[in-house]
């Protein structure tokens, strides 16, 4: 009795033992998924590419946007399931951006107010008007574009197309054109007519070549590197001013709806003095008075009605034809003219640069902040290398010769 007893224990034991594993197996062998796994899973991943992927560090499902696509196919996943995911978690991810980063990052100044630049046919009219006895807009206008001009050659561009146009004629054995003689004598004699109308006694003659290169020494050393020295001043205003925010993107945001009607008034206590730039302004207009002394505004006139009808010159058709060349481009090119891309761009910013510091001297703005951030954006497209050298006494050249 008692061994039949044993043989039932002895045979009930290993049934215990196995009851174990039994109740084990009755528990979930998968868990509910988390955000990570179940992404994976959206895509065709299975437990052994959720594993992979959750071995090279990924966490979240914000994690996944820092993986390759080889990291996905290299756990498994197929190669256009990997693409797809990575594309449409980058593009949840950009929408989910907040919108006010958007000013921050296409912020574009309003230079609508900012004085504009008069054109060529205002420019002729102003300075025919009899006021060149005073330096007024037209005077330093013109003469920025006069100096811009000198440094790239114009001037230099009626003698050397006569020279060619005589040259062609005699190689090709034809007689040369009635331009020919027009170019000459804009050459030899230089008529201003109307021009100096309002100053009796004041003819052509006057604006003579030692004239003409005293001025342009003094618009090289002294108006040039004072114009420099302005854009150093607002510079520093407008580093202050971004310094004075502690979040530049909320400052540049408010920037942007104060010039657009849109945004609230900045606390003045954000905004530095802005004193340093009115003073830069009216040190500014003393450098200009002493660059136009003595005869300095008569000869600028002649040097910018002479650019003019340069000009106009070259806009003639007929001038190409007559050096051997076939288009305006290579004639420029044959006469040694180096007319830069950026010399259109340069001069444009230079004149409405000078332009606007000399009003917001003069007249303030109702909005300093507005003004004087697109006054500092203009100034910051202007290559000043290319405009004053280093020391801060002469011009780098961008392109061609000049008279001094």
């Amino acid at each position: 009795m008692s061994n039949e007893i044993k043989k039932t224990t002895d045979v009930a034991e290993p049934t215990e033992v196995v009851a174990e594993p039994t109740e084990a197996t009755a528990t979930p062998a998968t868990p509910v998924d988390d955000a990570l796994s179940a992404k994976i899973r959206a895509y065709g991943g299975d437990d052994a590419v959720i594993a992979k992927i959750k071995d090279l560090g990924a966490e979240t499902v914000e994690d996944l946007t820092s993986l390759e696509e080889s990291d996905l196919t290299g756990a498994g996943l197929k190669l256009v399931k990997a693409r797809k995911m990575l594309s449409d978690l980058k593009t949840a991810k950009k929408a989910a951006e907040p919108a006010t980063a958007t000013p921050t990052m296409a912020f574009a100044p309003d230079y609508s107010i900012l004085p504009t630049v008069p054109s060529d046919e205002s420019l002729l009219k102003s300075l025919r008007t009899g006021g060149v006895l005073k330096v007024d807009d037209s005077a330093y206008n013109s003469a920025l574009r006069v100096f811009l001009a000198d440094r790239c050659g114009l001037f230099r561009i009626p003698e050397m197309l006569a020279a060619e146009m005589e040259k062609f004629a005699d190689e090709n054995e034809e007689p040369v054109t009635p331009l020919f003689f027009k170019l000459k004598k804009q050459i030899t004699r230089r008529e201003y007519g109307d021009l100096f109308a309002a100053i009796d006694g004041l003819d052509g003659a006057f604006a003579t070549k030692k004239r003409r290169e005293e001025f342009l020494r003094r618009m090289r050393n002294e108006m040039c590197p004072a114009i420099r020295e302005a854009y150093q001043v607002l510079d520093a205003w407008y580093q202050s001013f971004m310094a004075t925010s502690s979040n530049p993107g909320a400052m540049m945001t408010a920037i942007y709806g104060l010039m657009n009607g849109t945004g609230t008034a900045l606390a003045s206590a954000n905004v530095p003095p802005v004193d340093g730039v009115r003073d830069a302004a009216d040190t500014l207009k003393d450098t200009i008075n002493h660059v136009f002394r003595g005869t300095g505004v008569p000869v600028a006139s002649a040097m910018a009605y002479d650019a003019m009808e340069i000009s106009k010159t070259l806009e003639n058709g007929e001038l190409p034809a007559m050096l051997g060349v076939a288009n305006r481009e290579q004639m420029l090119k044959k006469l040694g003219v180096n007319i830069t891309p950026n010399y259109a761009r340069l001069e444009q910013n230079l004149v409405r640069f000078v332009l606007s510091y000399i009003k917001y001297g003069d007249d303030g703005t109702d909005n300093d902040v507005a003004y004087l951030t697109a006054l500092w954006t203009l100034g910051n497209q202007i290559n000043w290398t290319d405009l004053v050298g280093a020391t801060g006494t002469g011009v780098a050249t961008i392109g061609g010769k000049h008279v001094l």
